[in-house]
This record gives C-alpha cells, sequence and structure tokens, in this order.
C-alpha cells in the first residue's frame, strides 16, 4: 500500500462513527465477557485497554480478578506434590478395588475395606494432614 493509500485510510478510520462496541466502557465489556464463560476474550480486551492508557477508567479489579491463578499457602504449610500418589494409583489400583488406601508421597500407608479402618490406622500417623485418602473402584 502505497503512502498516500496509507493515510488516505488512516484518515478515513479516524473520520468513521465508532460502533456501538466502541463506545461503551471497557468495564462494561470485560464484564459482559467474564458473565458469559469468555474468560480469555476478557483478558484479551484488559490488556488491550492497558495497553491504550488513559481510557479514564479504573481496571485494577479486573487485574487482580482475570490475573494468572497462583498457588497459596495454607497456614504457613506448603502441601506436597501429590503427583507420586496419583501415579501410585495408576500403577496399583487393580490389586486394591473396593478398598480405601491410604497414601503418602506415593506409597500405601495403609488400607482396608472401610474409610474407618483406614482413618484408625492412621490415628498415630505424624502427617496425617497430607494424607491422600481413596476408595478404590
Amino acid at each position: 500500500m502505497s503512502k498516500r493509500a496509507k493515510k488516505a485510510d488512516t484518515m478515513a478510520q479516524a473520520l468513521r462513527k465508532p460502533t456501538q462496541e466502541e463506545t461503551r466502557s471497557y468495564y462494561d465489556r470485560i464484564r459482559e465477557l467474564v458473565e458469559a464463560d469468555r474468560v480469555d476474550a476478557a483478558r484479551a480486551l484488559l490488556g488491550e485497554a492497558v495497553e491504550k492508557g488513559n481510557h479514564g477508567e479504573n481496571l485494577a479489579g479486573w487485574q487482580r480478578v482475570l490475573a494468572p491463578a497462583k498457588a497459596v499457602r495454607v497456614g504457613g504449610k506448603k502441601a506436597p506434590d501429590p503427583t507420586p500418589d496419583f501415579q501410585w494409583l495408576k500403577d496399583h489400583a487393580d490389586s486394591y478395588r473396593g478398598q480405601w488406601v491410604a497414601l503418602l508421597g506415593g506409597e500405601l500407608l495403609t488400607h482396608g475395606p472401610t474409610l474407618q479402618k483406614v482413618v484408625d490406622d492412621l490415628e498415630s500417623h505424624p502427617q496425617k494432614d497430607w494424607i491422600l485418602l481413596h476408595r478404590i473402584h
């Protein structure tokens, strides 16, 4: 496209009437996208709004809500990675069908036909806060 054509196109865009969508606030448009479960589109529109800046809207709340998720600690303790427990279930589930199992760090601590039996077996375990209890069907 020549310089003259680009200039004409830029002028035409500047003179055209804004669409109804463009005249609504970013805040309202983002809210509607979130309510329609279109979070990725809402994040993209928020990014556009922040990039353009000086739009007269306070979007800090949407920036917090639409920020990527992050893991937080509860009570100052970080839970151990459950991946080894899930792998144990994949590898050994057939041998424990119909049983409750208690796992920690990919190791079987105890198992039994009832949850109460397993809980009773774990009563004195020092790390009972992080034990995965699961019934294998």
